[in-house]
């Protein structure tokens, strides 16, 4: 080997020796101005998980109606317990030399045990914001909802990725929804979300928890059957008498008074005050309703609906369906009728709302109450 050679090595091992420890002595130097920055430490959090084995079933969304004289199936559910997959607790660990934080009211992640696989990363140091910024792309490609957390040690609180990148987060709380309505999640799905939180782990140099994908797989089919059961769609139509249709200013008029509104997608829709929609209505050949439309020609029949899973109170909610209904039956000179269009009986509503009743109380019985914001998630 000749001394050029030798000379040209020295020199490589003399630049990276050089680059190595600049490279320490910013990492010292940025330790110190955030701890003189940021005097706290991040939670302590302990992630648990366990889940009951089921094979899982076809999904499945009927839609209910009764024709006269005839029984209508009722919706007996057995609820099926909830699988603890992942628990997160959260606590502020105060130093000595500090003063007590105030308790903050938002000390738990966005996402749930009952319905989500969740994950979580814990550091020392604040997360550097261009390796957390490639992990939320990652995580959105997987091919189920996603919700991704952080822990900023600025508010003590979480906050949803992605964020602002002067924020520091100190947690990452990252969550795959074990079913929504097109099934459950599955193997590769959850093995990828497993593996992204492993490697993000590994790039800031800390260990993660991870629940066991075999449980997960499992959870995530019973939750698939147990939506299965209660996803019911409740319906009714209302059919002129006679041959003229429905007078379109007219319905209008009556479903406004009512606290409908027409919507861009050309449903009336009636709202509760958190904004989910209650019933909606549209016309009965599908087509899009609009104010040009209700002014120009009169509309062959109308369809009521109701998302059970997704209505509080959904007993209340269907009453007022039903009494909705007849008035505009009276007012319009119509008939009530189901989807084979035949007169609705007394009857045939007793049973329905019992079929109500009976998803609203298995619904509650399984941790997901009607309406709430996980039912909302599930049944979107």
């Amino acid at each position: 080997m000749s001394e050029l050679q030798l000379g040209l090595i020295v020199i490589g091992v003399l630049v990276v020796v050089g680059v190595y420890a600049f490279n320490r002595y910013q990492e010292r130097q940025f330790r110190r101005r955030m701890e003189s920055k940021f005097q706290e430490r991040p939670a302590d959090v302990l992630m648990k998980g366990d889940a009951p084995a089921e094979a899982p079933e076809q999904r499945i969304e009927p839609h209910v109606g009764s024709a006269a004289g005839e029984a209508v199936a009722e919706v007996h559910v057995d609820p099926i317990p909830a699988p603890p997959v992942a628990h997160v607790e959260s606590k502020i660990d105060v130093a000595e030399d500090q003063e007590p934080v105030a308790p903050t009211t938002v000390a738990r992640a966005a996402a749930d045990p009952v319905i989500d696989y969740c994950c979580l990363v814990e550091t020392v140091e604040p997360i550097p914001h261009a390796v957390l910024a490639s992990f939320v792309r990652s995580a959105g490609m997987i091919g189920k909802p996603v919700v991704l957390m952080g822990w900023s040690i600025r508010s003590n609180e979480w906050v949803e990725l992605p964020c602002a990148p002067e924020i520091p987060l100190v947690r990452l709380q990252a969550s795959l929804q074990l079913a929504d309505r097109a099934g459950p999640v599955n193997r590769v799905q959850l093995s990828s979300m497993r593996d992204l939180v492993y490697q993000f782990a590994e790039q800031v140099g800390v260990t993660c928890e991870c629940p066991d994908i075999d449980q997960a797989a499992q959870a995530a089919a019973d939750l698939d059957r147990f939506c299965a059961q209660v996803d019911v769609s409740i319906g009714c139509n209302l059919l002129p008498s006679g041959s003229a249709g429905l007078s379109g200013t007219k319905v209008r008029g009556l479903l406004e008074s009512a606290g409908f509104t027409l919507e861009p997608n050309g449903r009336f829709l009636l709202r509760a005050e958190d904004g989910v929609v209650l019933i909606s209505v549209e016309s009965i050949d599908g087509e899009p309703l609009s104010a040009e439309r209700l002014r120009a020609a009169p509309v062959g029949g109308l369809t009521f609906n109701m998302d059970v899973p997704k209505v509080v109170a959904g007993v209340r909610a269907f009453d007022r369906m039903m009494e909705l209904g007849r008035q505009l039956a009276h007012a319009l000179d119509a008939t009530i009728v189901d989807d084979n269009r035949a007169p609705l009986t007394e009857g045939g509503i007793k049973l329905i709302r019992q079929q109500v009743h009976n998803v609203d109380a298995a619904m509650q019985a399984h941790g997901i109450p009607a309406g709430s914001a996980l039912a909302g998630r599930l049944f979107s």
